[in-house]
């Protein structure tokens, strides 16, 4: 079994249900008892002895999780109102049940010793591969709940919030922090999901997998990614949800989390790949996610035909400032999405030019933080508060009112040289 298969299969039994019971627990223990400190302690002591007896696979974790989980599930439905619908009390309970149940129906010699290879035959659909797409990436993404939560509601047109006590409107939340989240929705299904951001290769063997890949292309990717991003679909409230509605959500949360360090894409139930290209995110978002491994991507190397074409848009980034400027002053207090590119030199003479989130603005002068880390500059590193001449910047980026982008000026340069016969 490959590490990302350990680490997938970790993900889709004791964390998950772990996960959730702590959860649960949490909303249980400071809504049950507010001012009896050390029932508390008593409390929180039993449940992390209970967590680490289920992440151990012990029998007697198994039994106190249960009696646990049935605890917990009393005092939730005690706490109900009739009169009053209250669809996360409801949703708690839901987790609740789901976590019991999956809990129950494993089979004795998974948690009582037994090898997690040798399964019997009526478990062998929780062996089947997950239901999950992949990037292969040149780099790690930034991701926090915050930003993930944002991507997400924009990919699923859904309300979903960072945080595990989401709002009575909410469609669902993110909870945890990178490398692994959980994500949680009720709509169009009350569904669990995991989201991996890590910073390593996606295959144990890369060399030995490489040399197993007949297209050249392919080999390249897998042997050259150094980090890979994951949407698994978990669990949902419809067992007879289509999986191709689990598809087309993870499909949507793939490509509006691909960017530029987005290399390969990678299905890992069937074992399709397919070379990375920003064409591949009208299928993702489509019906049919899957279409994307039908073709293989063309990757050409991209060409611009003289500097002549970004020293002019970099002066055309420069001449329109006053427009994000104008934009940055009167924008809605906490949006980040205002970024600037600007060139950075390191003490070997090598500059990159980097995006850097705004959060301060002087008539001559931008504060912000790195977005990524720097290739060359060893003093920087992503986050890192900078402070850049307004006279240096090479390009922007901010949304408008309809949150179309506006400014991005050098990519337009690049994307014309690789679609030369496109017409705007």
């Amino acid at each position: 079994m490959t590490f990302v298969a350990k680490l997938q299969a970790f993900f889709t039994t004791r964390t998950v249900v772990a996960f959730l019971l702590a959860w649960i627990a949490y909303h249980f223990v400071n809504s049950g008892i507010r001012q009896n400190v050390p029932a508390k302690m008593v409390v929180a002591g039993i449940l992390f002895v209970v967590a680490l007896g289920l992440l151990l696979r012990t029998r007697w974790g198994l039994y106190a999780a249960l009696v646990a989980i049935l605890g917990l599930a009393l005092n939730s439905a005690s706490k109900l109102d009739p009169n009053n619908l209250d669809l996360w009390g409801l949703f708690r309970i839901f987790a609740i049940g789901w976590s019991g149940w999956y809990l129950w129906k494993q089979p004795d010699e998974r948690w009582f010793g037994g090898s997690d290879i040798a399964i019997s035959k009526a478990d062998e659909d929780d062996e089947k591969p997950i239901i999950s797409l992949v990037q292969l990436r040149s780099s790690l993404r930034f991701l926090e709940a915050e930003v993930l939560a944002h991507a997400l509601s924009d990919a699923w047109d859904l309300k979903i919030v960072a945080g595990d006590d989401p709002p009575d409107d909410a469609d669902g939340f993110v909870g945890g922090h990178s490398p692994h989240f959980i994500v949680m929705v009720t709509r169009p299904h009350m569904a669990l999901f995991t989201v991996h951001n890590i910073e390593a290769p996606y295959f144990d063997e890369v060399e030995d997998v490489a040399t197993k890949v007949n297209n050249l292309r392919f080999a390249d990717v897998i042997q050259s990614h150094t980090a890979w991003l994951a949407v698994d679909f978990m669990s949902s409230s419809n067992d007879k949800l289509p999986v191709e509605v689990a598809y087309q959500m993870i499909g949507k949360a793939i490509a509006a989390l691909a960017d530029d360090d987005t290399i390969g894409i990678f299905a890992t139930e069937h074992g399709y790949f397919n070379l990375w290209s920003p064409e591949l995110e009208t299928s993702l978002m489509g019906p049919d996610p899957l279409a994307i491994f039908l073709k293989e991507v063309k990757a050409p190397v991209i060409g611009v035909p003289n500097g002549d074409s970004i020293e002019q848009a970099i002066a055309e980034a420069r001449r329109r400032w006053p427009e994000f400027a104008t934009a940055f002053q009167t924008r809605q207090p906490g949006d980040t999405r205002f970024i600037v590119k600007a060139p950075f030199t390191s003490e070997d003479g090598d500059t990159e030019h980097m995006w850097l989130e705004v959060f301060g603005l002087e008539p001559e002068y931008v504060h912000g933080h790195l977005i990524n880390d720097p290739f060359h500059n060893k003093k920087l590193k992503q986050g890192s508060q900078v402070e850049v001449a307004v006279a240096e910047i090479s390009d922007w980026l901010y949304p408008d009112a309809q949150d179309n982008p506006k400014g991005n000026f050098t990519a337009r340069v690049v994307n014309a040289a690789s679609n030369p016969k496109r017409k705007d």
